[in-house]
């Protein structure tokens, strides 16, 4: 089978469905600056300082990266967030506008964008430290009106959730997308006050209304208790509507669902640039593929495809299908 041939012919091909059909989706979450400051071998103690080879600004912010992975992809993306009416903000504005992004969403907020500052170690792992500004100024009240200005999307993708105004309630937002007939997928990203009983509690409490959870390994150890990535999947998966996806960085992803079908694909050995916006990177491609209606086997393998070719290619998150395409001839899964 010419793999490569199957995907190139189903690029973007939902923005081309006839009118009146379901197509695209919407994003939202958070959209900031990052500010990488790259190959930091340790922290430096408080009151002394390090020097980094490079550093790097640029678009990020969970639902910003996901957004530009997937109009790169070609698929028709709108971002329901907040900038500031600043410089930054005004930089987030036309990259997201040059990438195809859809940005009747996007509110121009009287606070000052928010920058996260990401500390990068030569492996590529890193932290974060973040002045969130403008992403606690989007409303669940604008969330909602947005939705019902965009009925048709296919998918609706809550992303960043812990970095957004505690007036995100979640539970209207995907029980308004369910009626409108959307797909509902969620990643929480990590709470900035840690795993609490209260932060779990609430996260279970949302899941029933989830099509798609997509934590990394370790948000759904922290979520389940359970250090092996499978029973926590499995815990996840029985709470969701169809199904857990399972982030798993260079070792691939995992997806199980409802009816308890496992299946694990296997990482791409590349060499890492920064790992910034990987798992972003990763729910744009597995989104994509839901928008084709692929099955879930195909949905992830795109997923890590896309991550590892954001994080070892020149291009960021504009994603080359070409870059994609290589990767995934040189996948075991779909070689011959």
């Amino acid at each position: 089978m010419d793999h490569q041939g199957h995907y190139q012919g189903v690029r973007g091909s939902s923005a081309g469905n006839e009118a009146g059909s379901r197509h695209g989706v919407c994003m939202v979450g958070n959209v900031n600056i990052d500010l990488l400051m790259k190959s930091l071998p340790e922290l430096p103690a408080w009151g002394t300082e390090a020097l980094v080879e490079s550093y790097e600004e640029r678009l990020g912010g969970c639902a910003g990266n996901s957004a530009l992975v997937l109009a790169a992809l070609g698929e028709e993306t709108h971002i329901v967030a907040a900038v500031g009416e600043d410089r930054l903000g005004r930089k987030l504005t036309a990259e997201l506008q040059q990438a195809g992004v859809r940005l009747d969403g996007l509110k121009r907020s009287s606070q000052a964008t928010g920058v996260s500052l990401s500390l990068n170690r030569p492996d590529g792992e890193r932290l974060f430290v973040t002045y969130p500004g403008s992403m606690l100024d989007t409303s669940c009240e604008e969330v909602m009106n947005y939705l019902r200005r965009a009925p048709y999307c296919k998918a609706l993708l809550l992303t960043g959730y812990f970095l957004l105004s505690p007036d995100i309630h979640a539970k209207e937002i995907f029980r308004a997308a369910i009626e409108l007939g959307m797909i509902t997928l969620f990643d929480t990203g990590w709470p900035t006050q840690d795993w609490s009983p209260e932060i779990r509690e609430e996260i279970w409490g949302l899941l029933p209304l989830v099509d798609y959870f997509l934590p990394n390994e370790l948000e759904a150890a922290a979520l389940t208790g359970k250090s092996h990535y499978s029973e926590a999947a499995g815990m996840l998966a029985a709470q969701c509507r169809r199904g857990v996806v399972i982030k798993r960085g260079r070792e691939g992803s995992c997806f199980l669902g409802r009816d308890g079908k496992e299946i694990n694909t296997t990482g791409h050995e590349v060499r890492v640039k920064d790992t910034v916006g990987a798992g972003d990177s990763f729910n744009a491609g597995f989104i994509y593929g839901l928008l084709q209606d692929w099955p879930a086997a195909r949905c992830i393998e795109l997923g890590n495809a896309v991550a590892a070719s954001v994080i070892s290619g020149d291009a960021g998150f504009h994603v080359l299908w070409n870059q994609v395409h290589q990767l995934l001839e040189d996948s075991t899964r779909f070689k011959g």
